[in-house]
Parts: structure tokens; C-alpha cells; sequence
């Protein structure tokens, strides 16, 4: 079948009769111990189940509170997954089944009922082949779901649901009020909380899910299995438990070739699973759907397969006179007692299964004018021209995408034509990262390349517009950088750098009216003159001091240049009132060598030379 310890899921919607691979159909009832029809209804339930192909049928069990005195062991071990199923379908009464999902099966349970409903699914094709595995560990169980999607699915959002259950225990004397002292398909674990898990399935694509689950010893080990199962809304579009025999799926799922013209497609196979100690040979049989003298299947390396695991080749050729559309290709599986299982394959002609997405999960984009916020497959002809379109900017927050590239270097509109050999086109879009600016109090200075977005990974210099201001009649100094986020800068450097842009960042500018820290007026009078004086120490390591006189309120700067005239550090800028000044400078970042340091103050320029010996 298509069931085993890992479970692998291949999803496809029923959209016909006649789809992909075979249907493990799922039946779950509702029970409880203190339910008296419930002790006659599970028996007729339970020899329906056991007169069925297992390879067909898969079911579980879920104990309900109710009725009274409400005391089901089972539904009292674990009440919330019994009742997130039971809420799911909006259970009302009990017993009370569901097969797949959307089948209401109401007591009495019969045999004949139950066959009727069952030969209404069991031969609808599953969009979906799920393998099923497992390993024990110590005392946890790790399932495995191999999922494989064999055709488009209209909606490709399905939920992946895991269970652990006992498939029977039973008791010397009735445990409960309604006299049954044997129980099957008992549930006694589901993943997230009877939730699932979501994922998204597109021809050809294999998704590997795995859980982990906690044996607990009050369990029958020895009736322990896990089981898995798809569900689409209610549809339950497969379910999978450990195989008895063998599995076959495609590891290719779909091949595009041109209309008009003679064609042919190799599609790889594989029967990647067997149950312990099988052997029996499987014989290959294909056919096509829907039917059309002009498509011929052949199995290149043989009709047989004797060993396992094994894989093999489908040769599909189609000649000119076969009109564009898209063929399932049904690969059947028998062996020596007659089991069988199937599986299938698309053949395109004249047509293709296109892919579109983004490289970044939940952003825009538009195809032929409407908008899309998940990765789509369309089945285009060949030929065709369809137009892919980015939406740029679009911003989330403090962070902000903008269109790169499509897959093909096509530009924002990429108009493309299609052809058999491309199957995928993504819009590339690029992160940028908001650089959060303020300055505290707002004393009306701004911040130069503040509340901006920047690429990732960007070199970011900001710097004020000032770094003195007078507010509310009061001079404010510049005191320091305040920083938030990944490499964000936190000091007294008035023109910082962010090395690397990789996140959003917040820098704050604090201001007072205390003269900061580095220079100081030394409050010993007013000078006549501008004037600038030899630092000291010099030569000097790491650090010396600079002082300056300045006679009237000017608007200075001070600076730092090396022996070829670059600016390397500003040491001060704003305006000063008149006072004898002394700045300090640290040079712990700098090299040894020669440097000049220049006031700027009015209308007055001084130079001199300073020198820093490591």
C-alpha cells in the first residue's frame, strides 16, 4: 500500500473519479464505556473493519464524557484530543462514525451499510500516497510520514494528522456501565492537539514529517501502531498505517512534452518500503486516463519486480495526432496473492505545471493581475504567455522588500511564454531595515540618514544636524548615542557607523544642558583671542587633551586629519559661548604616526601637529 512506519503524504484533490494512487479509507468512531448502543454498535463496527482488505481501511476511536456517569478511562487519559475531534465535526451524540470525513454514519452500524458507504470511496482514486514507518527509541516512538503529491490540487493547504493507538485491549469484566470488555482503535495521542499540521503539497514534491511520541507504559505495548491521515476541510483525502505487503510511488511526478509532434517521457519509480520478511513479485500493469490510442506505456526494464527495496522506469510515448491535455499515466502493482496497489503520473501534452513564489514566505506578487501571498502551480498551455508581476515595496513593520530579481532576470512586469523545460518562477525580493531615529528632548535637532531603510548588511554612517541647540531659552549639548538592536551603537561618537545593517535598529540622541563629557569649559575667565594650543601629552598614547580659547559665542568645530588630509574624527561641533576650553581626543583606534588637529570658530582657522607613538 502506501502506508508504513514513516509516513510519507502525497496530496492531491478529488477533482474525478479517477485520480492518482490508492485510497486507505478512514473511519472514526465516537464511543464511550458508559454508552449503552455503543456496547452493541462497536462489535458490528468492528467485524466490518476485520472482514475488509487491511490495506483498504484504517480506523480509530475516540471515547467521549458522556453519557452519564461520564467516567470512560479512555476519554478521562486524555480529554482534550478526544474532544478537539468531536468539537471538529460538532458531535452531538454517540455512537456515532465519520468515513473520510464526510460520510455521517449513525447507529445502527450494519454490515452491509458500512460496505455500501465504504464502495463509494474505497475506488476513488487518492490524490495522495503516504508511507508510514517507525522507530522505537528507549521509551518514545518516532513516526515518519513520506508524503508525495501526485497531481494538482485546486487547494494545495492540507493538515497532516498523527494518532498513537491501541489497536485492542481488553478486560476480564466490564470496565464502565455498558458491559463491553473489548476495545479497539483506541486513540491515545494526536499531534498538536488534534489540530495537525499544516503543509503544502505540489506535484512531484515530497514533504518528510516526523514526531516523536511518548510511549507510556500503562499502554499495551505489544497492540501499540501509530496511523496517520490527510484532511482537506472534512475530506480526509488518505489515510496510512504500517504496510502488510509493499508501497510504489513515483519520484517524478509529472513530465511536459510538445503537442504536435511524437513524444516520449521516463518517469522514475520506486517501491521504496516492504513489510518484514516479504517477497512476493510485483507485476506492473499501466494504463491510461483518459484513454487515447495515440499514448502506448511501456516498462523499460521489465513488467517484474522480484527485489526489494526496487526501482524501475515507465516509458510513456505519445504520438503527433494526441490533442493537448493532461493524461494520468495509472501504474498498477500486483503481487502473487493478489494484492494490489497503484499509483500514477501525469503526461502533459502541450501543457505544463508552473510553479510561482517568492523567496521569502508571505510576500506578494501577481499573476495575470490578481494577487497571490503563497506559492501557486498553474497548469498553463505551451506557448502561452502569461504576465508575472512583483508588488514593490511592501513593508511589514520597521521592515521594508523590495523586488530584486525573477528567477529568469526578468524585471518587475516579466512576461513570460511557456515552454515544456521551466516549471518554476520565483520573485526574488531583498530585505531592507529600518533605522529608527529620535532625538530626547526634541530640541528640534534632526538625525542625517535617520528613520530610513537600508539593505542588509549596509554600511549605515548617521550623524545630527547639530550637536548644540538652544530650546526653551536654554543651550543643549549633544551628551550620547543611545542603541537598540543588533549592532547598534551606544556611546558619545557623534558620527557612528553600523558596520552591518542585519536588523531593524533604534538610535536615540540624548541631549542636556550640561556640557558633555570630553570637553569642558575650564571656567577660568574670557579670553581676548580666538586661539588653539599645543596638545598635551605629545607625543601622546591613547589619549590628549586639546585646548582652545574662544572670546564670543561661535558656532566650533574641532577635527583630526592624517599626514594626507583625510578627516579621521571630529572631536567637537556646536556652539560654544566664550570660555577657555579643553577637549579631550582618544586615539586607541588610530595607528601610530603623525596627525593634525584644526579649530574652526567664525571667521578663525588654526592648525597644529600632534603625534601618537603606540
Amino acid at each position: 500500500m502506501k502506508k508504513l512506519f514513516t509516513i510519507v503524504f502525497i496530496l492531491t484533490a478529488v477533482t474525478s473519479s479517477f485520480l492518482a494512487g490508492d485510497r486507505m479509507v478512514f473511519v472514526e468512531r465516537f464511543t464511550s464505556w458508559t454508552c449503552g448502543p455503543c456496547a452493541s454498535n462497536n462489535p458490528a463496527m468492528e467485524s466490518w473493519i476485520n472482514s475488509v482488505d487491511a490495506d483498504r481501511v484504517v480506523g480509530i476511536a475516540y471515547h467521549m464524557n458522556w453519557p452519564a456517569p461520564g467516567n470512560d478511562g479512555y476519554f478521562l487519559y486524555n480529554p482534550n484530543d478526544n474532544n478537539a475531534r468531536r468539537n471538529f465535526y460538532g458531535i452531538n451524540s454517540i455512537p456515532q462514525a465519520r468515513m473520510d470525513g464526510l460520510i455521517t454514519i449513525n447507529s445502527p452500524y450494519t454490515s452491509g451499510g458500512l460496505q455500501s458507504l465504504f464502495d463509494t470511496r474505497t475506488n476513488i482514486l487518492s490524490p495522495i500516497t503516504m508511507i508510514l514507518t517507525d522507530s522505537t527509541f528507549g521509551d518514545s516512538i518516532l513516526v515518519r510520514a513520506r508524503i508525495y503529491c501526485e497531481v494538482l490540487l485546486p487547494n494545495p493547504s492540507v493538515f497532516v494528522h498523527f494518532s498513537i493507538q491501541e489497536r485492542h485491549n481488553g478486560y476480564s469484566s466490564p470496565p464502565g456501565t455498558n458491559g463491553e470488555t473489548q476495545f479497539y482503535d483506541i486513540m491515545r495521542r494526536l499531534v498538536n492537539g488534534g489540530n495537525g499540521e499544516n503543509v503544502y503539497l505540489y506535484p512531484g514534491q515530497t514533504v518528510i514529517v516526523e514526531k516523536k511520541f511518548y510511549k507510556d507504559p500503562i499502554w499495551n505495548q505489544a497492540e501499540v501502531m501509530p496511523i496517520a491521515w490527510i484532511q482537506q476541510g472534512t475530506e480526509v483525502m488518505n489515510g496510512a498505517k504500517k504496510t502488510a505487503n509493499f508501497t510504489m510511488i513515483p519520484t517524478s511526478s509529472f513530465k511536459s512534452v510538445l503537442q504536435g509532434q511524437t513524444q516520449n517521457a521516463t518517469y522514475d519509480m520506486t517501491i521504496p518500503v516492504v513489510a518484514a520478511g516479504y517477497n512476493s513479485p510485483v507485476t506492473l500493469t499501466a494504463q491510461v486516463d483518459p484513454p487515447d490510442a495515440g499514448i502506448s506505456v511501456s516498462f523499460p526494464s521489465g513488467g517484474t519486480v522480484s527485489t526489494f527495496p526496487a526501482n524501475f522506469t515507465v516509458q510513456v510515448n505519445s504520438t503527433a495526432a494526441v490533442p493537448t491535455g493532461n493524461y494520468r499515466i495509472i501504474i498498477t502493482g500486483t503481487n502473487g496473492n493478489g494484492k494490489t496497489h497503484k499509483t500514477s503520473v501525469s503526461y502533459l501534452v502541450g501543457m505544463n505545471y508552473v510553479g510561482v513564489n517568492t523567496n521569502r514566505i508571505l510576500l506578494a506578487y501577481k499573476v495575470n493581475g490578481t494577487t497571490y501571498t503563497s506559492p501557486s502551480l498553474f497548469a498553463w498551455n505551451v506557448g502561452s504567455t502569461q504576465q508575472l508581476s512583483a508588488v514593490t515595496p511592501q513593508i511589514f513593520g520597521s521592515t521594508r522588500y523590495v523586488f530584486q530579481n525573477w528567477s529568469n532576470n526578468g524585471d518587475t512586469i516579466n512576461n513570460v511564454t511557456i515552454s515544456t523545460n521551466v516549471s518554476n518562477y520565483t520573485c526574488n525580493y531583498r530585505a531592507q531595515f529600518k533605522l529608527i531615529s529620535s532625538v530626547t528632548p526634541a530640541v528640534g535637532v534632526t538625525v542625517n540618514g535617520g528613520n530610513l531603510f537600508y539593505d542588509s548588511a549596509a554600511t549605515v554612517n548617521f550623524s545630527l544636524s547639530a550637536l548644540t541647540a538652544v530650546y526653551n531659552g536654554k543651550t543643549y549639548y549633544f551628551q550620547r548615542w543611545v542603541g537598540a538592536g543588533n549592532n547598534s551603537y551606544t556611546g558619545n561618537n557623534p558620527t557612528p557607523t553600523i558596520n552591518s545593517m542585519t536588523n531593524v535598529i533604534v538610535q536615540t540622541a540624548q541631549f542636556d544642558t550640561i556640557v558633555p563629557f570630553g570637553i569642558q569649559n575650564l571656567n577660568t575667565g574670557i579670553p581676548s583671542v580666538f586661539a588653539l594650543h599645543q596638545n598635551y601629552p605629545n607625543p601622546f598614547n591613547p589619549v590628549t587633551k586639546i585646548k582652545f580659547d574662544i572670546p564670543k559665542f561661535a558656532n566650533v568645530t574641532v577635527k583630526v586629519y592624517d599626514v594626507i588630509g583625510n578627516e579621521i574624527a571630529q572631536v567637537f561641533a556646536g556652539d560654544l559661548q566664550a570660555g577657555y576650553y579643553e577637549a579631550d581626543f582618544n586615539a586607541s583606534s588610530y595607528a601610530s604616526g603623525v596627525y593634525f588637529y584644526k579649530i574652526d570658530a567664525g571667521d578663525f582657522t588654526s592648525v597644529k601637529r600632534m603625534v601618537l607613538v603606540k
